[in-house]
């Protein structure tokens, strides 16, 4: 395996960084090279050109509350109160009903004339005195959150009847699905281990080679560095003999070439 890759490092070979100072100078290292890379940009100023929302209105002024820091409007829970009118209202539809009691029996003849039940309830929608609407409303708000009530004791009931059997199969899907990721987890560090291992001894096998081949490497530098200083030795001492030659030849008047 090792022979198809151009490693770079053996970790399980290589035990320099063990050795007293060396990992303290790595790391004088890595930080300043770390200086000198430039700073990495605000991630908020990465997308300061982007609008976003650009069909959505509603959307754009949630994000601009959002960035200037105001607070959610709180819900409005009114609809789902049974307040009833004040007693301002209150008094306000007993004092329209006094003053309209002569047209309200005469439209009462009217009506039961016209085969139309007295006793109906208009809608809050209808032209009536102020008081009256507002009773008409709560009485709306109060249908409104009976049929509300009504709806959820039907969807407890069915999630009673029905809803434990659901939960029973979501909970086995997801058992399931859990069981799987473990073992895709469990096969991955596996395959990780084994890699680890491989590496190791591949790495372990070719250490002493490597040893082998270094301490041959430092014997031809040495041999080398005895070759080189026998040379220069030679070179001074051809030198000097090359000076003495000269010389003798100076001295005698004669040519020893």
């Amino acid at each position: 395996m090792s022979s198809q890759f151009n490693l770079d490092a053996l970790p399980y070979v290589d035990k320099q960084i063990d050795e007293p100072g060396v990992r303290t100078m790595v790391d004088k290292l890595i930080a300043a090279e770390m200086k000198r890379m430039p700073k990495p940009r605000d991630p908020a100023s990465l997308f300061s050109d982007i609008e976003l929302f650009k069909a959505d209105e509603l959307l754009q002024q949630e994000l601009e509350r959002v960035r200037k820091g105001r607070p959610m409007e709180t819900l409005d829970f009114s609809r789902y109160r049974l307040d009833p009118p004040t007693a301002s209202a209150t008094a306000s539809a007993t004092a329209s009903s006094s003053t309209s009691s002569s047209t309200t029996g005469s439209d009462s003849t009217s009506a039961i004339e016209g085969g139309i039940s007295a006793t109906s309830t208009p809608s809050a929608s209808e032209e009536l005195p102020e008081g009256r609407k507002l009773w008409l409303e709560a009485l709306d708000n109060a249908n409104a959150q009976l049929e509300h009530q009504s709806q959820r004791i039907l969807n407890l009931e069915l999630i009673q009847k029905f809803g434990s059997n659901a939960w029973n199969v979501h909970n086995y899907q997801m058992e399931y699905d859990l069981s799987l990721l473990r073992k895709a987890v469990d096969e991955k560090r596996s395959e990780v281990v084994e890699l680890n291992k491989l590496r190791k001894r591949d790495q372990t096998e070719i250490a002493e080679s490597l040893q082998r081949l270094e301490a041959k490497w430092a014997e031809l530098i040495s041999s080398t560095l005895q070759v080189e200083v026998a040379s220069t030795s030679l070179e001074a001492e051809l030198a000097q003999l090359k000076e003495y030659e000269a010389k003798l030849s100076k001295d005698l008047g004669v040519s020893l070439s």
